[in-house]
């Protein structure tokens, strides 16, 4: 078995291509999470439940990386009349496997980041929202599980390129479509939650972008979707082929890794309370607020006409949300 010998990149051997991209990315993903992680323990207090999730999530995306490393020198991006039987076998197993992770990975990240709408908010049509969408991905994580650990008949459930198999690619295709929908709505819900709060559109703007840029994983399952209905026309030497949509996975198991750790980079930095991180002389909040002595809320329209007439307290006019100390300046 060969496990990721250099080779140049040629017009017959396009595996390398897969290969050194495959290591860049998750290179990437260890660098974001490592990050991420470092300095939620920087920070006092209970770690982020989503945090668990997410280290699964690495892992997951470690094996993905290894399985691919597999896969790729025994005959990715070559032409299969020129493998081995004992290449095709290890080829086989190492895409199997990858299949397998990339299940995991994706409904991993999709629960770290549903996990911490949950926290976030406690609006009643917000958590009934999060409650079935998690449904959907319970649901279809299982069933994609079971169709990727057993796509072909046993003993050789890994023999993806024998006919004893179902129609692969029109799951993958599925696999891509709901996804895509499930990105959506985790993009659309911080919409839902931030545009009725009562604070400036430029905060505004910033916190939903921070999670607005997972389109980039909507864009890579866009792609994958496209290819595996290209591979479907290339019934013959599919090994030569293939190498394309197995990119396109890389990019998606990737992907939703290292976005998911963006909002919550700028969030964790804005709350360390250390010597060295400060504005000026005011006080950082941390993602789950420093004090509890002004809490988050939105200003109804009779509190907002109290105070225009000056019966109520003016203060209210100067910031509407904080995370602050008393005078709630943040």
């Amino acid at each position: 078995m060969e496990i990721d010998k250099r080779e140049a990149i040629t017009a017959s051997n396009l595996g390398p291509v897969v290969s050194l991209l495959t290591w860049i990315m998750e290179a990437a993903v260890v660098i974001a999470v490592g990050v991420k992680f470092t300095l939620s323990s920087i920070i006092p207090g209970r770690r982020n439940r989503e945090d668990a999730v997410l280290f699964f999530a690495t892992v997951f995306s470690i094996g993905f990386t290894v399985s691919m490393s597999v896969a790729v020198p025994n005959g990715i991006g070559r032409h299969q009349d020129t493998l081995s039987t004992n290449q095709l076998e290890t080829l086989q197993k190492g895409v199997y496997s990858a299949n397998i992770l990339l299940v995991l990975v994706s409904s991993s990240v999709q629960a770290s980041v549903l996990i911490f709408f949950h926290e976030i908010t406690p609006d009643f049509f917000h958590l009934r929202f999060i409650y079935a969408l998690a449904v959907l991905m319970t649901l279809f994580c299982i069933s994609s599980f079971f169709v990727a650990a057993f796509p072909c008949a046993s003993p050789s459930v890994w023999g993806i390129l024998g006919t004893q198999c179902i129609d692969q690619l029109s799951f993958w295709e599925v696999f891509a479509a709901v996804n895509i929908v499930i990105e959506g709505a985790l993009i659309l819900f911080p919409v839902l939650v931030v545009y009725p709060l009562t604070m400036k559109k430029r905060r505004k703007a910033i916190v939903i972008s921070c999670f607005a840029v997972r389109i980039i994983v909507i864009g890579a399952f866009v792609a994958q979707f496209y290819e595996a209905q290209i591979l479907k026309s290339h019934i013959v030497d599919r090994t030569f082929h293939i190498w394309k949509y197995l990119l396109t996975t890389v990019f998606v198991q990737a992907l939703s890794i290292i976005t998911v750790c963006i909002p919550y980079i700028r969030n964790l930095l804005l709350g360390m309370e250390s010597g060295m991180i400060q504005t000026g002389h005011f006080r950082l909040p941390s993602r789950q607020g420093i004090d509890t002595e002004i809490s988050l809320r939105r200003i109804t329209v009779d509190e907002t006409s109290t105070n225009l007439s000056g019966s109520a307290d003016p203060k209210l006019e100067e910031s509407t949300i904080s995370h602050g100390k008393k005078d709630g300046r943040i």
